[in-house]
């Protein structure tokens, strides 16, 4: 049988550059995680007020409601006090277009929110909340879904 050879052993330097990240590699992993963290406190809010917007158009379409009687009045006023209760301040969710077609009612409300992430970079998120007055279950989608969807 052979021996095997001697083996030598990694000298102590190399051991000691093993240990760990270096200082600029912590600063480039502080960096991405601010950029990470600068993103998500930008972005949350805005898909958070979205959600109020949905339950609001849901609360309308509650069960018991006729959503097809109520006039564009008491929609919007529905509405509108939904966001004052939860907070909802951008001006995009203000923007209510009701569509009555013969006797179908359509409730749209689509706007954009943009918000500054750092200088000159924007973040822009496209929201599209639709409520049918003959399907509300289906509420808050957009009408190029519903048409995939089977009543």
């Amino acid at each position: 049988m052979k021996s095997l050879p001697n083996v030598k052993y990694l000298p102590q330097k190399s051991l000691q550059q093993q240990r760990g990240l270096t200082l600029i590699s912590w600063i480039f992993v502080a960096a991405i995680l601010a950029f990470c963290g600068m993103f998500a406190f930008s972005v949350v809010p805005m898909y958070a007020e979205n959600m109020y917007v949905e339950k609001a158009l849901k609360s309308i379409a509650e069960p018991g409601a006729q959503v097809n009687e109520m006039s564009d009045s008491e929609i919007k006023k529905k509405l509108q006090n939904f966001y004052m209760v939860n907070n909802v301040r951008s001006d995009g969710p203000q923007n209510i277009v009701i569509d009555r077609k013969s006797k179908n009612l359509l409730i749209k409300i689509d706007y954009e929110i943009r918000t500054n992430l750092f200088y000159n970079i924007d973040i822009v998120t496209n929201f599209q909340n639709h409520l049918d007055g003959d399907h509300p279950n289906l509420c808050c989608k957009p009408l190029a879904e519903k048409r995939d969807t089977k009543y």
